[in-house]
């Protein structure tokens, strides 16, 4: 296992990369929430009190503490974190009764959070969720505010939904820092000793520049392929054909990115090409992709110097997310969970599987 923050910082990410973008950011401006989103949505690894259908009202789908969620709140519930966080539960199955019964988890969760929040006296205004909110709107829609409403509106979701759900977002920041505010950073000789333990995990993966088309059929895909054998430039059939309008432009330039960036798929046949070699077409859930590595960065052993900023940082935050996992996991504990039968987790004591973040 690799230490994953040791990497060259990658270059532009289109569809097949990353996927359709989330109205909540990433990077350095939600590291908090992001990390509030792993913890709070895949919950603790902390006893929560299980029971059956006894004692809940008709159509409830957990108690915790004083607190009855019923199915239509939890619905909407749902409905919000999958407009927020892209995601969907699989259509049928058991991999949706899974996904059902780790969502209740995750939303017992974030109630216990929320009453927290109540006993610390944390209160967010309306302004700052509104101006965090236009924030979001003004970085990554180009549309703006329409592009908001359409967005919202296909979900079934309104405005208020989502200044609600930031305001429970920022607040659940400031209760992690809060709680984790007395945590003692790491020392200098604690940091070469980690990196003694794990010498043979700090590598630098190898890297892959590359350009890549989308479009929408496998044949036309072929058809790509043949063209760049006929001497056809990739720049400008990628401006002409590709589907990515966030590369078309660039040649379907990616730039240096490692495999786990990638679509599992697109990884596979990205990475097995030789440098040069055009590779594809490879069917994606966003259409026919077809590659060309311009340039491959071999796998690199790295030294304590290279490695000593990002190792620090990542022992850090693993020792304040043990104090933030061990004071809600007491929380928890305490909160003395009630699920219904149709919506009781597999293993309680374990984190969800696949609930939003």
């Amino acid at each position: 296992m690799r230490l994953p923050k040791i990497r060259i910082a990658p270059g532009p990410a289109l569809a097949t990369v990353r996927g359709w973008p989330k109205l909540v950011p990433r990077g350095r401006a939600r590291v908090i929430s992001l990390v509030l989103g792993v913890l709070v949505f895949a919950g603790a690894s902390t006893q929560v009190a299980v029971g059956v259908m006894g004692g809940l009202p008709d159509g409830a789908v957990f108690r915790a503490g004083d607190t009855v969620v019923t199915e239509d709140e939890f619905q909407d519930r749902m409905n919000v974190l999958q407009a927020l966080y892209g995601v969907e539960p699989p259509e049928k199955g058991p991999k949706r009764e899974d996904f059902k019964r780790d969502a209740a988890k995750s939303v017992a969760v974030s109630s216990i959070i929320d009453r927290a929040v109540r006993d610390h006296g944390i209160v967010i205004a309306d302004k700052e969720a509104q101006d965090t909110l236009n924030k979001m709107v003004e970085e990554q829609l180009p549309g703006g505010r329409d592009d908001l409403v359409q967005f919202l509106s296909a979900r079934g979701v309104s405005e208020r939904d989502v200044v609600d759900e930031v305001k429970r977002q920022l607040a659940t920041s400031r209760l992690f820092e809060k709680v984790t505010d007395d945590v003692q950073p790491v020392t200098d000789e604690e940091v070469q000793q980690e990196f003694e333990d794990r010498e043979d995990e700090m590598v630098a993966p190898e890297q892959r520049h590359l350009r890549n088309i989308v479009v929408d059929s496998e044949a036309q895909g072929n058809s790509i392929v043949q063209q760049i054998k006929d001497g056809m430039e990739f720049e400008t059939l990628a401006a002409e054909h590709s589907l990515d309008q966030s590369t078309k432009d660039d040649g379907g330039d990616l730039g240096t990115v490692t495999a786990d960036q990638l679509d599992e798929r697109y990884a596979e046949a990205a990475f097995q090409a030789e440098e040069g070699e055009v590779f594809g077409p490879v069917d994606t859930e966003h259409g026919f992709n077809v590659g060309q590595v311009l340039e491959i960065t071999p796998e690199e052993q790295l030294s304590f110097d290279q490695v000593k900023d990002d190792l620090e940082a990542d022992m850090n935050s693993r020792r304040t997310l043990d104090t933030w996992r061990t004071w809600l996991g007491e929380r928890i504990a305490e909160a003395d969970v009630t699920y219904a039968d149709e919506y009781r987790p597999d293993d309680p004591d374990a984190p969800p599987t696949d609930a939003p973040r």
